[in-house]
C-alpha cells in the first residue's frame, strides 16, 4: 500500500506550461536597460526559479545597474509584471497528466500548491484555471517553500515521510531537501535539473516513481 499523505507541488512549469512566460516578464522587465543586463537577469531567474519576482528585482538592481531598487519602483515593477503574466499563465496549458494525477489523489493525500509566486495572485490563478477543487491550500511567496511544507505538515499531522514535493527548479529541490521530504524533478532539455535520481518528463511517468519512494 502506497504511503503517501501529503504532496506539495510547484506551479510553473510543474502544473502548467508558463515558464516561458515568466522568462518573457523578466527579460522585458529589464530590456529597456539593454540586451546584457536583460540576458542576466534572465539567466539569475533561471538558476533561481521558483524565487519570487519581490526578491529578484531588488536583487538584480543591486547585481546588475549597481542601485538599489526604489520602493515605488519595487512596486510599479512588480504590478507591471503580474499584469503581464496573470492572464496569461490562466491561458497556458497544463502539464501533460497533471490533471488525472490530481484526480487520482483527491481524497487520498493532502494536495498543496507550492509557488513562489505571491499567494494571492496564485490563488486567482488557480481558481481561474479550475483547479482550486483539488488542492486544500494554495500557498504562494512570501513564505518560503520550505516553510510551506513545514507548516503544512503540523496543521495537518503528516509525517516527512509520507509526502512528496514535486518541482522543477533547484529552489524546489533545496526546499525538499531541507524541509526533509522525497522530491521528484519535473525536467524539461533545459532543465538544471536533468541528474536528479527521480525524474519525469510529465505527469503521465509520475505513478511507478511514487510507487517505488512510497511502497
Amino acid at each position: 500500500m502506497v504511503h503517501l499523505k501529503a504532496i506539495f507541488l510547484d506551479f510553473d512549469g510543474v502544473i502548467c506550461e508558463s515558464c516561458q512566460i515568466k522568462n518573457d516578464a523578466y527579460y522585458n522587465s529589464y530590456k529597456e536597460y539593454g540586451d546584457e543586463i536583460a540576458q542576466n537577469v534572465l539567466e539569475y531567474h533561471l538558476q533561481h526559479g521558483g524565487v519570487s519576482r519581490v526578491a529578484i528585482f531588488p536583487i538584480a538592481h543591486r547585481m546588475f545597474l549597481n542601485r538599489e531598487i526604489g520602493e515605488q519602483e519595487h512596486r510599479m515593477m512588480c504590478e507591471r509584471f503580474t499584469a503581464w503574466v496573470e492572464q496569461e499563465v490562466v491561458k497556458a496549458p497544463l502539464v501533460a497528466g497533471v490533471e488525472d494525477f490530481l484526480k487520482e489523489w483527491q481524497g487520498r493525500a493532502k494536495i498543496f500548491v507550492s509557488s513562489g509566486t505571491p499567494q494571492d495572485e496564485m490563488r486567482r490563478i488557480v481558481a481561474a484555471k479550475g483547479l482550486d477543487k483539488y488542492f486544500t491550500e494554495v500557498l504562494g511567496s512570501p513564505v518560503l517553500k520550505a516553510d510551506h511544507v513545514r507548516r503544512m505538515l503540523q496543521k495537518y499531522s503528516i509525517s516527512k515521510s509520507d509526502t512528496l514535493f514535486v518541482g522543477d527548479a533547484i529552489t524546489d529541490r533545496d526546499a525538499a531537501a531541507e524541509a526533509g521530504v522525497k522530491f521528484i524533478a519535473r525536467i524539461s532539455p533545459d532543465s538544471r535539473l536533468q541528474k536528479e535520481p527521480y525524474t519525469i518528463q510529465d505527469f503521465r511517468e509520475i505513478g511507478n516513481l511514487v510507487g517505488k519512494l512510497f511502497a
